[in-house]
């Protein structure tokens, strides 16, 4: 019998988005690794980027991660395809100091529940409004690229309170690299101390071309004609000071020069002549060094505040120093404290150092890289909170991954026998397999085409979508052959009638997820997003062409049907 079926724009309309679907899917195997993290003192820092594929290198196809771990030893000219462009690196010595990853089978992203790590909610300090908890995550993902976390995801949240979280899921990362870079604020401040020495309980206090007499009391000290205590705060010529300590000898004030909004930029990159960003082994491990750049306003604040410092000799070195170093703070931590050469008395210093060290060169490494990125980000509007952290491991990952996908099939057979138990006809069970088939492809091609991540509530909102199509399918099939029983609609009556049934089922549904699209936490909002991807597929794509294919397929049992004359 000629069915035309190929001529119907229902199902061709189908068959268009199926093919869509695959090219986004990608199940082909490409060659090549994916590029995860680059390090700020490699050749490659600069000419690639994380999340680039790199497939040729040398004169060799690169399949897999050996391939390309092969050439750490390598120094000379490095040629090498990323993304389909070619291009040369000179490698000075030995480490390439870039991370890869065997690219993934498909352009599907798979969530932490199925790749393994960690996902945690943060809960902002104070109570702040929608545009706080978006400035909260420019910065954290700020942060995130420039540490090279590429598989992290941070997502503002709503419980049914209204009250605001931040969610922040790392596939394959752990929860220390959260705790150590995501969840501090970032608040920098670089602070110099200031010695009053008292005779007979005066002393004077020099701050640029100013001077502001400091006399010493019992319990207290006097700034200005204004009387303070220890941790006591004030300001003297647009500049934060604080009381740290007094005696009746001397008292020592701290000078706030520098703060996080006076950052302008960030040398992420050793450039000589430009900025410094090194790292060097020490008798005691690695040191690391890098400058950071600020404000006129800041460095005039440094002037002012050490040009009236005593300078002295080093005697270990023989260089001049001034009497007070320079001392970093990152929330509240010391993370530098660097002499000040005497030669930079009363200057405008808008180039500052930040060092450290550590006995790992990989440790120094990720300790450079999360300085360089919290600064680069700027401190967070609010404080965060760590309320929940789960951890999963990729092994168990995997588990899940090979659980969800056997269920699916379970499901599937389970599904196909109760049909064919049903309507005892081949002819109807393999039209339902196929549409079940076609709207998995599409609803996982819909979800890679918007880079939406998979984890195992989406599978179960997919499972579901499904299930409801099904169940679309069997309401068709039914009003379809109601005529053996009940001879009262013509076809299109039939279709009509089930396809009101199907909108106002698929409406019911989708209202529900609203909820959980708005206000769902973490879980919640996957299942919602996928069950209601899932069910506009069916409805506008798949359950038309459904419909119009089993009229074809039943044709013939349609024509027995006799259809009453009415007076």
């Amino acid at each position: 019998m000629k069915f035309g079926l190929l001529k119907d724009w229902r199902l061709i309309l189908m068959l268009v988005c199926l093919v869509g679907a695959v090219i986004m899917i990608n199940p082909f195997s490409q060659a090549g690794v994916i590029i995860k993290s680059v390090s700020t003192d490699s050749p490659f820092y600069g000419v690639v980027t994380v999340g680039e594929r790199i497939d040729w290198a040398n004169e060799k196809t690169i399949s897999s991660v050996s391939d390309i771990t092969q050439f750490e030893n390598y120094t000379g000219i490095f040629r090498f395809m990323h993304n389909g462009k070619l291009d040369l690196v000179n490698i000075n010595e030995p480490g390439l100091g870039i991370n890869v990853d065997k690219k993934s089978f498909t352009n599907i992203q798979l969530g932490m529940d199925l790749v393994g790590g960690t996902r945690v909610l943060l809960k902002p300090t104070e109570n702040v409004t929608d545009e706080t908890i978006q400035q909260v995550k420019i910065a954290l993902e700020t942060r995130i690229n420039t540490y090279g976390l590429i598989e992290a995801v941070v997502q503002p949240i709503k419980d049914v309170s209204g009250n605001q979280y931040i969610q922040i899921e790392m596939a394959g990362g752990s929860r220390q690299e959260i705790d150590d870079l995501l969840a501090k604020q970032g608040e920098f401040e670089g602070k110099i101390p200031m010695l009053v020495t008292f005779e007979n309980s005066e002393g004077t206090l020099k701050i640029g071309d100013y001077s502001y007499d400091v006399i010493s009391h019992n319990e207290s000290i006097e700034v200005n004609n204004k009387l303070l205590s220890q941790n006591d705060t004030f300001v003297l010529d647009g500049i934060n000071f604080r009381v740290e300590n007094y005696t009746d000898e001397n008292a020592i004030l701290t000078a706030t020069v520098f703060s996080g909004e006076d950052i302008t930029s960030v040398c992420m990159q050793d450039q000589p002549g430009i900025c410094t960003s090194r790292l060097e082994q020490a008798s005691n491990g690695y040191k690391f060094m890098f400058q950071i750049f600020v404000t006129e306003t800041s460095a005039e604040k440094f002037a002012a505040v050490t040009k009236n410092m005593k300078a002295f000799v080093d005697p270990n070195s023989g260089e001049s120093y001034l009497e007070s170093k320079i001392y970093l703070y990152l929330d509240g931590n010391l993370i530098t404290s660097l002499g000040i050469a005497s030669d930079l008395a009363g200057k405008a210093y808008t180039q500052p150092v930040i060092t450290g060290g550590r006995e790992l060169k990989e440790d120094a490494i990720s300790e450079k890289l999360k300085l360089q990125s919290i600064l680069k980000s700027g401190a967070l509007p609010v404080g965060l909170t760590l309320i929940k952290a789960d951890e999963i491991t990729p092994s168990l990952g995997r588990e899940f991954k090979n659980a969800a996908m056997s269920t699916s099939i379970i499901v599937m057979l389970a599904v196909s026998s109760v049909i064919y138990i049903r309507y005892r006809r081949v002819k109807v069970l393999i039209p339902m397999i196929i549409w079940s088939v076609s709207e998995l492809v599409l609803t996982l091609g819909a979800a890679a085409m918007i880079h939406w991540t998979m984890d195992l509530a989406s599978i179960a909102g997919l499972i579901a979508a499904i299930g409801t199509g099904t169940n679309d399918q069997i309401m068709i099939i039914d009003e379809i052959l109601l005529g053996e029983k009940e001879k009262i609609y013509t076809l299109k009556q039939k279709v009509k009638k089930a396809f009101a049934i199907v909108f106002g089922a698929a409406a019911t549904i989708i209202a529900a997820m609203l909820p959980l699209l708005f206000i769902g936490i973490g879980v919640m909002k996957g299942f919602a997003i996928t069950t209601a991807l899932g069910i506009l597929i069916g409805v506008f794509i798949t359950r038309p062409a459904f419909a119009m294919v089993m009229e074809k397929v039943l044709d013939k049992e349609l024509n027995k049907m006799v259809v009453p004359k009415t007076n």
